[in-house]
């Protein structure tokens, strides 16, 4: 009788070890390190570059697009340079420079922070994400961006929270992801 169950316990054990190992080689053979992805969260969309790209980083948007023209007036990204997180807004060309651009959070007071550059894709703001305001983001039900237009009229933008919670998570995951082979193995 010992033996029949010393048998089972070891069957048991090597079903356990084969299907952990079965898992962590499926995570290693079924990710392509050379593949980009986008992924949509309601009004939020999450975008990685391949793995193989190592400069490179996920980003995390949102389009405000104008009701009438169906264009867009502010892109909200959430990034990291060299590492360290930021979010980016870029409004279209005719904004005023010199007074630069709030981000109202709720019913926080405005974060006021200057234009980097003017492109063709339109004007970029861009601040770091630091931890009060990464808080702020996660607590927000709404959000607006204040600009000035060049009549020196200050328009708010209404930003959508929709889905920000499922990006976010799946930003800072594919991040890792990304970064760690380690986590390959068990996503």
């Amino acid at each position: 009788m010992n033996i029949l169950i010393e048998r089972l316990v070891l069957g048991a054990a090597a079903l356990v070890i084969g299907l952990g190992l079965g898992w962590a080689v499926r995570g290693l053979v079924s990710y392509n390190p050379a593949s980009e992805n986008v992924t949509a969260y309601q009004d939020w969309r999450v975008a990685c570059p391949p793995a193989s790209a190592k400069e490179l980083s996920c980003e995390m948007q949102e389009d405000v697009l104008d009701g009438k023209s169906g264009s867009i007036v502010v892109r909200v990204g959430i990034t990291s340079e060299k590492g360290k997180p930021e979010l980016g807004l870029t409004l279209p060309l005719g904004v005023a420079l010199p007074p630069g651009v709030g981000l109202v959070l709720g019913t926080d007071k405005p974060k006021v922070f200057s234009f980097r550059t003017c492109k063709d894709v339109g004007c970029i703001a861009v601040m770091p994400l630091d931890a009060p305001t990464q808080v702020a983001l996660n607590a927000a039900k709404d959000g607006k961006v204040l600009v000035a237009g060049l009549d020196g009229k200050v328009v708010a933008i209404p930003i959508s929270f929709k889905g920000y919670s499922d990006a976010i998570s799946a930003y800072h995951g594919a991040e890792v992801r990304r970064a760690s082979w380690v986590w390959r193995l068990v996503s």
